[in-house]
């Protein structure tokens, strides 16, 4: 796997709307899916879920599910360390064969390659505009 998208749940395939409704098998929202599959149709990268949804089984398969319903699948999920940096540092330190990737998060994640950071905001999710950054981030 040469390209990755290190993939966050709540604030970038949720947004505040489809979090406060959530019935499982609705989010993530199609909208923000349409965003993600733009990403991996352009790039060829693959999945690794750094999300907490990765810790429980439940909300692991409506991700599953949700990506299979637009053709995508998890590649890979980081491990649970102390902090998401740390898990995807991790991650990497483990996969050399890692050309390029992105970070599709809300949070401010603050470690040593914040140019390959594309923050959502958790009230619209992943945006045309991020989608862009982040397939330039990719195919560089």
């Amino acid at each position: 796997m040469e390209k990755v998208i290190f993939l966050d749940i709540d604030g970038v395939l949720n947004d505040s709307i489809t979090f406060q409704k959530m019935h499982g098998d609705d989010t993530p929202s199609d909208e923000h899916l349409k965003c993600l599959k733009e990403i991996v149709d352009a790039t060829g990268a693959e999945i690794v879920l750094s999300s907490t949804w990765r810790l429980f089984v439940v909300s692991k398969r409506i991700v599953e599910k949700r990506l299979a319903d637009f053709g995508l699948s998890l590649s890979d999920c980081t491990e649970e360390l102390e902090c998401r940096a740390d898990e995807i540092n991790m991650w990497l330190k483990n996969h050399s064969e890692v050309r390029n990737f992105v970070i599709l998060d809300d949070e401010p994640i603050s470690f040593s390659f914040p140019k390959n950071l594309v923050r959502t905001t958790f009230e619209k999710g992943l945006l045309k505009e991020h989608v862009k950054k982040a397939i330039e981030i990719l195919n560089n």
